[in-house]
């Protein structure tokens, strides 16, 4: 019994030992204080984690958040498993040590499962272990980057589901190396599979794709094609509830494909895992040696070859993933983890068979010093490289009433206070409120307002109506975020947000920087209600919105395809904005229903009044039955009209109901997709029941079949030519990337060599797949070719952005374009575009610097020229 209890022990000690060590990098005291946590995107995911612990016991996996965005599915497009984890110790534990407990949870245990599973699944020797779980520490405290995932820094940042996603990942890598071994045990990995999919799905991904080359690499192909497809359609169904409806709603989410250009390729090897990468290429030199090579077992050196390859799969998601609409920097942590692990295990494997030739058995104590050296010496360097965290740590977990400006800014809350059905409330975006906890604690404002929504949240790309959210934003704000790559975001512009806010149901704004507050207050538009500096609130003068009402403007039935673009062009365009209402899929005779402005409705004033209000039903009682009524509240499929009449979607992203009759009832439900979905989940789990009861599920040992060097050589040989055609791959990835010819192309400009910028601006332009990228590339290809002294060729490109584009870009562009015609003498006709640009954009500078522009430039100087920005992206 001993020798089964002391293995066990042994292993829970590690397990604990690790995750204490990670735990008092972020000070225990505060992660069991009961403050409310703050730093980066966890100030946001607070707010749902607190919505979530009484939804998820409701049974409602994916609630619907009216607090945020005009309504969204939550975790419609984001990960569950964390949040139920949290959800669960919130009950225990109160829900503030719980956000913190169950946020670092995983990351906490990465190191100790890789020690665990590395012994019992892959017989491990120690050192093996040990290392290898080293190597994960040393990539879990590594600092090189804090939103990349994976590691500490990044889940202090509000990166938490990726740990989740990353250590079921790696567990499934290794269950599937022994499952293929040994022939049993492919549940147990589909589980952990499923696991990790319902936590993240880069991780997913990664490993997913992976076991192509695990089945390359097996012993017994037939075999393992067969485990593969059942564990990998085990995985799928189990995820299906879940994973269908988010795969259904593809369509309608918003990429996050943001690209991150390295500064340098020291970016890529952050300083803890320099002596775990030195240890594994040492061990790999020293395998030259047969009696290295004759202490790894063949299973051992297949779990080698699948943790390389696999980190090579993730680092061709790296460079692939900006072109494949994904973000690449979600990949490269996999690089890392999955190589740092590989490392250690070589290096202890390594050690073990030398150690072993150099002291004798009897010898013991001297194998285990020697390890422990080895391991001492490596943590004594990971602790060395490590100072941010507990900082950040301390910030974060000190709680809200701990930040400079919180109790300011809790002085204005009674002003702001309402319910769930309340108008909604904006507020400015400014850098500034990092001393409020993080630039985003302010979306989770409903929590301190007794539900009140706001319109800005976290999970944007499964929000409809997040691109017109953040172009309010930006006419609020003297510094906006814009943080939708394909949807930048405008200027401060007080007299177009007011039309805004009227029409998104928001009456509310709280503003913080002086700019934006003198404009509101110069505008006459808003009355001010609540200050306590640097915080003023202001409501808006003559706020007349209806969360239903009777349409009472044009209709313009507008096509399906690429409906999101066009809702937000004709949300920031002025003309469009005020001229009709646009309705997508629709039958054109929506477009001659009678509203108000058309003169074909009666002048009686319609009336709609709100019977039920809930977050999962809508209910309305008309007068104005066959009329279109807006609902402003997102559309989403999963709303269903109950009551007789047609259901649309209408921009920027609510709802529009033609009614039959005086009721309209909504309700928020399944997709036909979704029911299918939980079916298959639940027909999943029942055969997994019966298939645990046959006890068939354990990875139990079993004896190596004995194979000859040569077999195994002429196996290894596919493997090599999928390796050699992955390097194949990644090089034309990496020599086509769109982004590096952009950089190549801002090089060229600094350097003032404008026809060379031009020429990689094109390249870039015609590469690049969103509509906003493309935008900012073209802009640039044609300021390039300005500044070239080719006024002909960079007006044609202005040109094309204006009457293509309604980006971030136009009001430069029409204004440049203005320019150019003085320039060439008036060859361009821009007195269209000089009126365009004062109409649609008053309050942009570029309208405001019209006035300067001289009558008569001189052509061969650019003093006349808009100023050349130090800078790419969108700002």
């Amino acid at each position: 019994m001993a020798r089964g209890v002391l293995p066990l022990l042994a292993e829970g000690l590690i397990l604990f030992g690790f995750a204490a060590l990670i735990a008092s990098a972020l000070g225990l005291r505060l992660l069991n204080s009961g403050n409310w946590p703050t730093g980066g995107d966890a100030a946001s995911h607070l707010l749902y984690a607190w919505l979530y612990g009484d939804e998820l016991f409701s049974g409602r996996i994916i609630p619907w958040v009216p607090e945020v965005f005009a309504g969204m599915p939550f975790l419609s497009y984001y990960f569950p498993l964390p949040f139920m984890v949290i959800a669960a110790l919130s009950k225990v534990i109160g829900l503030a040590p719980a956000f913190k407990w169950g946020s670092f949870l995983a990351a906490m245990l990465l190191p100790g499962a890789v020690c665990v599973a590395g012994r019992r699944w892959l017989a491990l020797p120690w050192p093996a272990a040990l290392l290898g779980a080293l190597g994960a520490l040393a990539f879990v405290l590594h600092e090189q980057h804090s939103i990349w995932g994976g590691n500490l820094l990044s889940t202090l940042s509000g990166e938490f589901a990726y740990s989740y996603g990353l250590i079921f990942a790696v567990l499934a890598a290794i269950a599937w190396v022994r499952a293929l071994h040994i022939g049993r045990g492919w549940v147990v990995a589909a589980l952990l599979e499923a696991a990790s999919g319902f936590s993240h799905g880069f991780p997913l991904l990664v490993v997913g794709f992976s076991t192509a080359l695990l089945w390359v690499d097996a012993p017994d192909r037939r075999r393992a094609i067969r485990f593969l497809i059942a564990g990998h359609l085990l995985a799928f169904c189990l995820l299906a509830g879940w994973l269908w409806p988010m795969l259904e709603m593809h369509g309608i989410a918003i990429p996050n494909d943001a690209s991150f250009p390295l500064g340098s390729w020291r970016e890529l090897l952050p300083a803890t895992l320099w002596p775990v990468f030195a240890l594994g290429l040492l061990a790999l030199v020293s395998c030259a040696f047969p009696l290295v090579r004759s202490g790894i077992s063949s299973l051992q050196a297949r779990a080698l070859r699948f943790f390389f390859s696999s980190a090579g799969v993730a680092a061709l998601g790296f460079l692939a993933g900006d072109q494949l609409g994904l973000a690449d920097i979600r990949f490269f942590p996999m690089v890392w983890v999955f190589t740092a692990i590989a490392s250690g295990w070589m290096a202890g494997l390594a050690l073990s068979a030398l150690s072993s030739a150099a002291f004798p058995r009897a010898m013991g104590w001297a194998r285990a010093l020697l390890c422990a050296a080895a391991a001492l010496e490596l943590l004594g360097w990971i602790a060395t490289h490590v100072s941010a965290a507990p900082d950040w740590g301390l910030w974060n977990h000190a709680g809200l009433d701990s930040k400079p400006q919180w109790h300011n800014l809790t002085r204005v809350f009674p002003a702001m206070k309402g319910t769930l059905w309340s108008p909604r409330l904006v507020f400015e975006h400014d850098p500034a409120n990092s001393d409020i906890g993080s630039t985003r604690t302010l979306e989770a404002l409903p929590m301190f307002l007794g539900h009140r929504p706001v319109l800005e949240g976290l999970y944007m790309e499964s929000a409809l109506i997040g691109p017109a959210v953040y172009q309010l934003q930006s006419e609020v704000s003297a510094r906006p975020s814009s943080p939708l790559v394909r949807f930048p975001s405008g200027s401060l512009d007080v007299a177009f947000a007011a039309q805004h806010m009227n029409f998104l149901h928001a009456d509310t704004v709280l503003l913080r920087s002086a700019i934006a507050r003198r404009a509101v207050e110069a505008s006459g538009l808003f009355e001010k209600t609540a200050e306590s500096p640097p915080f003023a609130v202001y409501r808006l003068r003559h706020f007349d919105s209806q969360l239903a009402a009777v349409v009472n403007q044009p209709i313009r039935v507008r096509p399906e395809r690429d409906w999101m673009d066009d809702a937000f062009a004709w949300f920031r365009t002025r003309s469009r904005f005020n001229a009709y209402l646009p309705v997508y899929g629709a039958p054109q005779s929506l477009a001659d229903a009678p509203t108000q402005t058309t003169g074909k409705a009666p002048k009686s004033t319609a009336q709609v009044t709100a019977r039920v209000l809930d977050r999962y039903a809508l209910e309305f009682e008309t007068t104005a039955t066959g009329r279109p009524h807006l609902i402003k509240m997102a559309w989403h499929p999963r709303w269903h009209l109950r009551s007789r009449g047609k259901l649309f979607k209408a921009g920027p992203g609510f709802m529009l109901v033609v009614p039959a009759e005086p009721t309209i009832r909504l309700e928020y439900g399944h997709t036909a997709v979704g029911v299918l979905g939980m079916l298959a989940s639940g027909a999943a789990a029942l055969g997994l029941l019966i298939y645990f009861l046959r006890g068939r599920w354990r990875l139990a040992p079993q004896a190596e079949r004995p194979s000859s060097a040569r077999r195994r050589r002429s196996r290894r040989r596919p493997l090599l030519v999928v390796w050699l055609l992955m390097v194949a791959v990644g090089v034309w990835y990496a020599t086509r990337a769109p982004e590096r010819e952009y950089s190549r192309a801002w090089e060229s400009m600094r350097a003032n060599r404008y026809a060379e910028a031009a020429a990689d601006f094109l390249l870039a332009y015609e590469r690049r797949r969103p509509k906003a990228k493309k935008e900012e590339a073209l802009f640039w290809l044609a300021k390039s070719s300005e500044l070239a002294g080719r006024f002909d060729e960079a007006a044609a490109r202005y040109r094309e952005l204006v009457e293509n584009y309604h980006g971030y870009w136009v009001p430069e562009s029409l204004y440049t374009l203005v320019v150019l015609d003085k320039v060439t003498a008036g060859k361009i006709k821009a007195k269209a575009y000089a009126a365009r640009l004062r109409a649609e954009y008053p309050e942009n500078q570029w309208a405001r610097k019209l006035d300067n522009v001289k009558e008569t430039p001189n052509r061969s100087s650019p003093q006349n020229l808009p100023p050349r920005r130090r800078g790419a992206g969108i700002q």
